[in-house]
């Protein structure tokens, strides 16, 4: 039977190291990254306008990022990104990687069991089409029901969250098995949690700062962080022989097909 190394910990200020690598590997294919960014967003809003669109992009949300791995994977060795990188999780671990999907929903079903019937008191969208909206008050049993099912949906979600975030990699690049994924990344989450912390911190300030510049801020944000779980993942599961930030000038922008 194969064997993984158990993830290793770092400080606090790791968090930092894994945003500043992201970056850089962003640099390695600024025009590649910015077309996967659009044509992942393109076909999450046509998903969106099917009846079940939201259980199927659930379901190849591990596909999809584990194509956000394979780039970052060859900016990390050629200095390059390509634009169909985005697809390799369909060409390659297609199966382990639906099958995680398969976990993903699973395990997001009972936060929807538990959280819908505590806010039957309370929906949003009457709330914001009501004329009176300003004028509405609420009872201090719907303001509980509201914490409630807030703090219960947090507390399921986060677990869910951590054993999410380094499967994808771990199920393409190391060929773990679904369960073993799941099971590493929510021991490395864990075992990190102090530099994550940070990495959270980090990523909420940027993502305000590119809100306020609209699309353009976005387009180089949201790839640069799904570049920086891939620097999380090597700190993390290899054996720490190379060093975090790829050598080299990242100079060039690559767009190849």
């Amino acid at each position: 039977m194969q064997t993984h190394p158990m993830p290793r910990r770092h400080p606090i200020g790791r968090g930092w190291y894994w945003t500043r690598g992201g970056f850089t590997l962003f640099l390695h294919g600024r025009g590649a990254s910015v077309g996967m960014l659009l044509c992942w967003l393109a076909i999450g809003l046509l998903l969106e306008m099917l009846p079940i669109g939201g259980v199927i992009s659930n379901l190849l949300y591990m596909v999809w990022m584990a194509g956000w791995m394979a780039a970052a994977e060859r900016a990390w060795r050629e200095q390059k990104i390509r634009f169909d990188d985005l697809f390799t999780g369909f060409r390659q671990q297609f199966r382990p990687l639906l099958a995680g999907g398969v976990v993903l929903i699973l395990a997001l079903l009972p936060i929807e069991i538990l959280s819908s019937p505590l806010l039957s008191h309370w929906d949003p969208v009457q709330l914001l089409q009501s004329r009176e909206a300003i004028n509405l008050t609420f009872t201090v049993d719907e303001i509980r029901a509201v914490l409630l099912a807030i703090s219960l949906s947090m507390l399921m979600a986060v677990p869910l969250l951590m054993a999410v975030t380094f499967a994808p990699a771990l199920i393409l690049l190391q060929k773990v098995p679904v369960h073993r994924a799941l099971w590493l990344s929510f021991v490395g989450c864990l075992r990190n949690m102090w530099p994550f912390l940070t990495w959270s911190l980090l990523a909420c300030v940027l993502l305000l700062l590119s809100s306020m510049l609209l699309v353009v801020g976005l387009l180089v944000v949201i790839p640069m962080l799904n570049y920086s779980v891939y620097v999380a993942y090597r700190d993390i599961f290899t054996d720490g022989q190379m060093p975090v930030i790829p050598p080299g000038e990242a100079t060039a922008t690559h767009f190849d097909a």
